[in-house]
């Protein structure tokens, strides 16, 4: 059964809280192990929109690498700011639409743990051709718009300390700005550095600009949301404790997952900020809004939600710092299932009116 260790979920008058804002992450947690989301999960946070619950995605991802899943789960919003889904000709009237306006602009998603905060618009006067489309990315190719709600990137001093530090280390780092990731990748590097960085492509479909010099065009782009250090498998413990160890007064210094990077990131980011920016953006308090997750980045955005769960297959320090666990895991819907069981305790913020998805 699911457990719960928990805030207090019943108001003073005794009646249930309800949650208008769901904060949901990506990889281990709304995915399956094959990183995909199933048509399940699809269809029910369709549903869950279209009665007026806010879908969110809280993940380490960089912006382009969640155009898959926004993709796929297709959510609709209009200029009333009612939502319908594209398998349903229906559209809510303006007393059953999402309260909210600003959520009527586009699909919320805090990127990058917390360093960005994004809005993300299908434009759907564009004809998509499959041949046309079949190897580029949405948000690079026009299909879809992002609308930029905060920014909170790495110094360029910080950067190139975490440059050197990951040279020292004998690592490879990935330097991320605007949709570009950076890496140094020459003919003296180790060749597990090439293969490390195309096992990050194959994780996220990320593609990366690769460079011979000390990063010198990614640092005349600009200050990087996050950079990566990629480790060997073995080494992560190690590489982790001594970058911890180096910027952790500096900088958040997060354990990768899978465990073979270690992520370096401004010192004020984290999950839970970022799921707190994105709320205020939104017109949504931090009490009304349930966080899923399922490693040690989504910890913060767990004990400060008005609802923290941790997965099945969590870590198990995540776990202990939750309201509540799923019954089933990731690869078993876990996320909607523990849903469902929300909405049958009257838990989630709905409307009444109930549309087919």
């Amino acid at each position: 059964m699911a457990t719960s260790k928990s805030k207090n979920n019943v108001y003073a008058n005794g009646t249930c809280k309800k949650y208008r804002m769901v904060a949901l992450d990506l990889d281990g947690t709304l995915l399956n192990n094959n990183h995909e989301i199933s048509e399940a999960s699809v269809s029910y946070l369709r549903n869950l929109h279209q009665r007026g619950l806010i879908i969110s995605i809280a993940t380490g991802r960089a912006p382009i690498a969640t155009a898959e899943v926004i993709r796929r789960l297709d959510l609709h919003f209009t200029d009333t700011g009612s939502a319908c889904t594209s398998n349903s000709s229906t559209q809510l009237s303006r007393e059953h639409s999402h309260s909210n306006s600003s959520y009527s602009e586009g699909f919320p998603a805090v990127t990058t743990n917390g360093a960005r905060g994004i809005q993300v618009s299908i434009n759907r006067d564009i004809t998509t051709n499959t041949n046309t489309h079949a190897n580029t990315n949405p948000m690079l190719d026009g299909r879809m718009s992002i609308t930029h709600l905060f920014h909170r990137p790495l110094s360029k001093d910080l950067a190139q300390k975490v440059l050197r530090l990951s040279k020292c280390l004998g690592c490879v780092t990935n330097y991320y700005v605007d949709h570009d990731i950076y890496a140094q990748i020459d003919d003296t590097t180790p060749d597990w550095h090439l293969i490390a960085t195309k096992k990050y492509t194959t994780l996220t479909g990320c593609h990366f600009i690769y460079c011979k010099d000390e990063y010198s065009e990614a640092l005349e782009r600009g200050e990087p949301a996050k950079m990566l250090i990629l480790c060997q498998p073995d080494d992560i413990d190690s590489t982790y404790q001594q970058v911890e160890e180096a910027l952790g007064n500096e900088a958040q210094v997060i354990r990768g997952s899978p465990p073979w990077f270690v992520e370096v990131l401004n010192i004020e980011v984290n999950k839970g900020a970022g799921v707190q920016l994105m709320c205020e953006k939104l017109g949504v308090s931090m009490e009304e809004c349930i966080a899923f997750g399922d490693g040690h980045n989504d910890l913060e955005a767990i004990q400060q939600a008005g609802l923290g769960v941790a997965m099945k297959n969590a870590h198990e320090h995540v776990k202990s710092v939750a309201d509540e666990i799923t019954e089933y895991t990731n690869s078993e819907d876990g996320v909607i299932r523990m849903l469902e069981k929300f909405e049958k305790e009257g838990r989630l913020h709905l409307n009444e009116t109930t549309i087919d998805a």
